[in-house]
């Protein structure tokens, strides 16, 4: 596999992909700002987005016009570039910004056995009211409209790709493990895979992630990615699924 062609699709498709779900964008000489006026409880909706060079001072600036004229507390900013956002850390975290790592991993090698299981395909609909569990448990103290938005904006993503959603349900019908799975012109991207605290160490999240894995390559997908953050512990389980690091990207948040 040509690593930086893959890198290029890649970049590619998340640009695409996210100024696709946005209801408006404002460029930057060195970035742009996403917009998405339906989804204001979506942070990631409603971002700054740098992808080149630029003090970072201006884009602390730009961050608290553009996201505070349309309605914003919050603040989140993202570099495209590691080195750039590790460079800017200091200045984030001087303007009351907490920083993130995401790391971006391809899968490599032969796929995992596809095992006989639980996961299945579900409707947005189905997934729905677990998704509004797991948000309110999350963040109780948000309101129910928030909660909404939260789980609703996953509607946005059929916008930019074809969209499954994988997850495995308990006795009582209720989804208790699940994962949305993005495939598009031969890459596919699998994320938010979440499985509820009490129902960790079953298998649930490596079923889907394997599945999600078949399905894509099923597709016609040569290119399987998923982020995962740079010090959380999922990082290490998904290079024993056979993911590699291919690169870092940093958020710096503010929140109201």
């Amino acid at each position: 596999m040509d690593t930086n062609a893959s890198l290029r699709r890649i970049a590619a498709f998340e640009d695409r992909f996210a100024r696709v779900q946005a209801t408006g964008i404002v460029e930057f000489g060195w970035g742009h700002a996403l917009l998405q006026h339906d989804y204001p409880a979506s942070w990631h909706h409603n971002r700054v987005i740098v992808t080149g060079a630029v003090d970072p001072a201006v884009v602390i600036a730009a961050a608290d016009k553009v996201l505070g004229d349309n309605g914003h507390a919050h603040r989140l900013v993202n570099f495209t570039d590691g080195p750039r956002g590790a460079a800017a850390e200091e200045a984030f975290a001087a303007a009351g910004y907490e920083a993130e790592r995401i790391v971006t991993m391809i899968h490599s090698g032969e796929l995992p056995a596809r095992v006989r299981g639980p996961v299945e395909a579900l409707t947005f609909d189905e997934l729905r009211p677990s998704m509004l569990e797991d948000w309110k448990a999350d963040f109780p103290g948000d309101s129910e409209q928030s909660h909404a938005q939260l789980a609703d904006r996953v509607r946005l993503y059929s916008r930019g790709a074809d969209v499954t959603f994988l997850g495995v349900r308990d006795a009582s019908g209720e989804v208790v493990a699940r994962g949305e799975l993005c495939v598009s012109e031969g890459l596919a991207q699998f994320e938010n895979i979440i499985t509820r605290p009490e129902h960790r160490g079953m298998g649930y999240a490596r079923g889907l992630v394997t599945e999600a894995l078949h399905r894509a390559r099923g597709a016609g997908c040569d290119l399987s990615f998923l982020t995962a953050e740079a010090t959380g512990w999922p990082r290490e389980w998904y290079r024993r699924m056979g993911y590699r690091d291919a690169y870092e990207v940093h958020y710096f948040q503010r929140t109201p």
